[in-house]
């Protein structure tokens, strides 16, 4: 399985309203589900990973 397949699968078993960190290359960032409010205020359109 590919790291990209494992970090996949971490994210999309975030649940709703829960937050995670996950370190890319020594910098953290903050994953959670986007809400369509979310989505909306960053404007910046949907990325689709399918």
């Amino acid at each position: 399985m590919t790291a990209i397949k494992l970090y996949e699968e971490f994210i999309l078993s975030i649940k709703e309203g829960d937050e995670e960190v996950i370190y890319l290359q020594g910098r953290p960032f903050i994953i959670a589900p986007a809400t369509e409010d979310d989505v909306e205020r960053i404007g910046k359109g949907y990325f689709c990973m399918d």
